[in-house]
């Protein structure tokens, strides 16, 4: 069997009993990009069909983009960033998040290179004290390896939901944000 066969027997032995929720653990991963089309198409599909929600765990942000209405960003174990999926592409509001969108490439933007988060991800039966991240974030200081941000939303946040985990006041985080943007694209017309 091929690995899209067996993603289709997989999820039609999910669909047995006919669930009102589907989840689906990177039901993509490993495949290429025409069985992974056909493997989305399938499942869009068999949502309308059978009326039922997907939660789609993935760490491929063009199967998020594609697929989802709404997403939930986690890092050692917990929701970091939850948005509307629209809202999250055009204004992240947490530092993780703004590395991951930095390490896709981008069909708009001809950059030079990829971001990359430096560090390793953290021990989840060690973690570090306050914000996960705060070992591999560019922008922590003191509060952020202290104490453990609230989910949050901000004031500068785009959609209704969108909510965050940062110590980052909202005008520091928006002029990071800015300053990302306008680096990025300065690059993308150099290039």
């Amino acid at each position: 069997f091929s690995g899209g066969m067996r993603q289709r027997v997989m999820i039609a032995m999910a669909l047995i009993n006919n669930p009102e929720v589907l989840i689906a653990d990177e039901p993509t991963t490993a495949l290429d990009v025409t069985t992974q089309a056909q493997i989305l198409r399938l499942m869009t599909n068999l949502q309308q069909e059978h009326e039922m929600a997907i939660v789609m765990i993935t760490h491929d942000l063009g199967v998020v983009a594609e697929l989802a209405d709404d997403v939930a960003v986690m890092y050692g174990g917990r929701v970091v960033e939850q948005a509307k999926v629209d809202d999250l592409f055009v204004k992240p509001e947490m530092p993780y998040t703004w590395g991951l969108l930095g390490s896709l490439p981008r069909l708009d933007i001809t950059a030079a290179r990829l971001e990359q988060i430096p560090g390793q991800p953290p021990s989840l039966l060690h973690p570090p004290p306050g914000c996960a991240f705060n070992p591999r974030c560019a922008y922590a200081f003191d509060r952020c390896r202290e104490e453990l941000p609230e989910l949050r939303a901000g004031a500068g946040v785009v959609g209704e939901g969108h909510r965050f985990r940062c110590h980052l006041s909202d005008d520091e985080r928006a002029r990071i944000w800015e300053a990302k943007k306008a680096a990025l694209q300065a690059e993308g017309s150099a290039a």
